[in-house]
């Protein structure tokens, strides 16, 4: 949970101040981020539906006073952050299907397969490669 509340918190104060998650430059960071913490709610936690869009609201009553921003912005904050979770939990779901699917030749997975995750499924190889590795495994980066 202390994962989670981190996360939240430093996604709902950068979008209130104006950035959003995007494919590039700090909207990166910041999609980056959410999903870190939708993967430890989702792979951790057991929750299967959007989850963090629901912490805003206390994370802005929590913080009014010190940072109003958020308590402002707080219905559109939520909403952004939901779109976020709904989209990677689908791409999540997917991916990790598949990836317990994938042929591990002397640990390593091939760079071949674990760009069809990232390319077709849109699930990134970033996260490939730390579930290839909680699983003892590796990624072959050049075949990638």
């Amino acid at each position: 949970m202390r994962v989670i509340a981190d996360h939240t918190r430093a996604v709902a104060f950068t979008i209130a101040d104006g950035e959003l998650p995007s494919n590039t430059g700090a909207g990166y960071v910041i999609r980056r981020i959410l999903r870190r913490a939708i993967r430890y709610y989702y792979s951790f936690l057991d929750i299967r539906e959007p989850f963090i869009y629901k912490i805003v609201a206390l994370l802005a009553d929590e913080f009014a006073k010190v940072f109003p921003e958020l308590k402002a912005q707080q219905d559109f904050v939520s909403k952004v952050v939901l779109e976020e979770e709904k989209s990677f939990l689908r791409t999540l779901q997917d991916g990790l299907s598949r990836f317990d699917t994938l042929e591990v030749n002397n640990g390593v997975i091939a760079g071949q397969a674990a760009f069809e995750l990232y390319d077709t499924y849109g699930f990134p190889i970033d996260l490939t490669r730390l579930l290839a590795s909680e699983r003892n495994r590796s990624v072959d980066e050049i075949g990638f």
